[in-house]
């Protein structure tokens, strides 16, 4: 019975042992954390940039709006639109109610009337002049005053047009002048028109607008005509719109004091909405080569810049470096960082500490 106990005891622990060596085994091939979520930049050689940011906002494109004012006077009695509505040219936007609609179809009617009087008149004196019982000059006379009153009634008919009268409801249409969106409306149902008032509404094609930026004088030297610039707004966080300076005013803003950089911008989505500010970073190449990592690789480590390069034997070195030209999201060594390493980007400050506990 005690052999039994023995030969038991020594299996157990056997058992154990064999267990314990896996245990240690598989602990000393599972990888470090950090190593398997390791991102790298490649460092490589660039032009060196220098950058700056200006402030600016989005205006519309003033070749692309039309200010609508009336013709005549009246009262609105409907409107068919709101502001920010999307209308197409041709489409009746308000209707309004005018006594130089009732003067002008009473007009036309009675020089309708009178047309057809003196239409009998010039029948009557073509037939006598046939006879010989009439004068040419009877004759010249019935066809002046026909030809008179047909030139006064296409005059009326030509302002009834222009004004876009509806005969059958006694009103004149105001019809949308081009494609676009409402961006100011200054009428509504019962509003009191006056030929000389200011703009009643006004459209504009957002298809494309202006960013408009202001340029201060310690500035100037640096912005240029045809840079690009990468415009960010704070309606749209983590998203960039790129574009070019297309003009430079020449005149000082009276007000704010600097100059404005005008930058085109397409605007299909109409992400860029009038009135909406902007922050647009402009960016110049310098001729001169370096090489360049991103800013967010650097490690600052007692009052001193570092990076963490991945070797080929994939351990990881941090190196301490000096910054010969800093960017906005660029650094550049002219020493100190070879094309073709691999620079740690993300997770780096942890594998950096882990990095330097290891050499200590």
């Amino acid at each position: 019975m005690s052999y039994i106990l023995v030969l038991f005891s020594v299996i157990t622990g056997l058992g154990s042992c064999d267990q314990k060596t896996e245990q240690a085994s598989e602990t000393k091939e599972k990888p470090k954390a950090g190593i398997q979520e390791l991102t790298t930049y490649t460092a490589a050689m660039e032009k060196i940039t220098q950058s700056i940011r200006l402030n600016g906002q989005i205006e519309y494109n003033p070749n692309q709006v039309v200010h609508y004012a009336s013709l005549v006077n009246g009262i609105v009695t409907k409107t068919y639109f709101s502001l920010g509505d999307k209308v197409t040219k041709g489409q009746v936007l308000a209707e309004l109610r005018s006594s130089e609609l009732t003067d002008l179809n009473t007009q036309s009617k009675t020089l309708e009337s009178q047309l057809r009087v003196a239409k009998r008149k010039l029948s009557v004196a073509e037939s006598m002049f046939a006879d010989r019982v009439s004068s040419e000059k009877d004759l010249f006379e019935a066809q002046s005053e026909v030809d008179i009153l047909k030139s006064e009634i296409e005059k009326i008919q030509a302002n009834l047009s222009l004004y876009n009268a509806s005969s059958e409801k006694g009103v004149f249409q105001i019809k949308a002048p081009v494609s676009g969106y409402v961006v100011e409306n200054n009428i509504s149902g019962g509003t009191q028109i006056n030929g000389n008032d200011s703009d009643l509404f006004t459209i504009s094609d957002l298809s494309d607008v202006w960013v408009m930026t202001n340029v201060y004088a310690v500035d100037l030297p640096f912005v240029q005509k045809g840079m690009s610039a990468v415009i960010k707004s704070k309606a749209y966080p983590g998203e960039t719109f790129d574009g070019v300076i297309s003009e430079i005013s020449q005149v000082f803003d009276p007000q704010d004091r600097v100059l404005k950089a005008r930058i085109r911008m397409p605007n299909k989505d109409l992400k860029l909405k009038p009135g909406l500010t902007i922050e647009a970073l402009v960016r110049k190449n310098l001729s001169e080569m370096a090489i360049a990592v991103p800013v967010s690789a650097l490690i600052f480590h007692n009052n001193e810049n570092y990076v963490l390069i991945q070797k080929q034997d994939k351990s990881l070195e941090p190196r301490k470096v000096t910054i010969d030209v800093q960017d906005n999201d660029r650094v550049f060594f002219k020493n100190g960082i070879e094309a073709g390493e691999k620079i740690v980007v993300k997770n780096q400050l942890l594998l950096f500490s882990e990095a330097v506990s290891s050499e200590k």
